[in-house]
């Protein structure tokens, strides 16, 4: 209503009609659903990141004509251990599953202890007793994605196949217009740094202490032989930034000696703006990369 203490522009708004909801059984039927009712349909899991695209006052609704609910049988959501087709052990991970199942999944915290530190970093257990692993992949930004991108996940596609997840974000990035394919599962591969004894860092930095947007979302799988830094890969995500590897920062990284990088940090924060764009956050991730490799190579002293 409005406010009669003072002068405000407010005009009423005609209630939008509300997006119908359609429930398939399967992803084929998903996806056929999606093909025939076009751009307007919208695949909706736990619908927590959409919501946060639809607007605060109640006449407002979202810009979707359908929503395809993947949560009726459409999508998995187990965990299981499978042999990915080059022989090597991992954990498939349904797109359905909810996070906070996850997180709290004694399986998914000894295989991916990373990934269960960014899932405690995504909000309330409110929110994350409805959201879903694959809904935070299709979000582009979600704190989930650099976890997943430094160990290597693959993704298991609806239309069939297995793809490394990072092909898929990178060919969805290139082409803003595009759509993200329809993920059925996430293959956690063993052979992370966690498993093989190097480095494994995950941190977020966000505004407040609160819950506020991410100002940065960082994971790092990195091993070290005689000193150097052997294999590094850096992923990263922020609000409204999609997330993605950081090439240029790993091959910065790698045959670097570990306890030297603070020496060379102005360098470092050159390959961070090549991968990041905004100054502030190459500042930040540049920090983050110097303080967190610094300590590692302390703790193997």
């Amino acid at each position: 209503m409005p406010n009669d203490a003072g002068p405000i522009d407010w005009v009423p708004r005609t209630a939008g009609k509300a997006p119908a909801l359609v429930r398939p059984a399967s992803a084929q039927q998903a996806l056929a659903a999606r093909r025939s009712l076009g751009r307007g349909a919208v695949f909706v899991a736990g619908a927590t990141a959409l919501q946060l695209a639809w607007g605060v006052a109640e006449e407002e609704s979202p810009d979707a004509s359908h929503l395809v609910d993947l949560l009726g049988g459409a999508l998995p959501s187990g965990i299981d251990d499978v042999i990915l087709p080059a022989g090597t052990p991992a954990l498939r991970v349904g797109a359905a599953a909810r996070l906070e199942s996850l997180r709290r999944a004694p399986r998914v915290r000894a295989w991916a202890p990373r990934l269960c530190e960014a899932i405690d970093a995504i909000a309330a257990p409110g929110v994350r007793n409805l959201a879903t692993l694959g809904g935070n992949i299709g979000w582009r930004c979600g704190d989930a994605l650099p976890a997943l991108l430094a160990s290597q996940a693959r993704a298991g596609l609806a239309e069939g196949g297995v793809a490394p997840l990072v092909e898929i974000l990178d060919a969805a990035r290139r082409d803003p217009a595009g759509d993200l394919p329809l993920i059925e599962a996430v293959f956690l591969p063993k052979g992370s740094s966690a498993h093989a004894g190097g480095w494994s860092v995950f941190e977020k930095v966000g505004w407040r202490a609160t819950f506020s947007p991410s100002r940065l979302t960082l994971a790092v799988e990195a091993s070290e032989q005689g000193g150097r830094i052997a294999t590094a890969r850096v992923a990263a995500t922020a609000a409204g930034w999609p997330a993605r590897r950081l090439p240029s920062v790993e091959a910065w990284l790698i045959g670097r000696a570990v306890a030297a990088l603070r020496d060379d940090a102005s360098a470092l924060s050159t390959a961070c703006l090549a991968d990041l764009g905004g100054a502030s956050r190459a500042r930040l991730a540049a920090r983050l990369l110097t303080g967190h490799l610094a300590r590692e190579a302390r703790s193997d002293v």
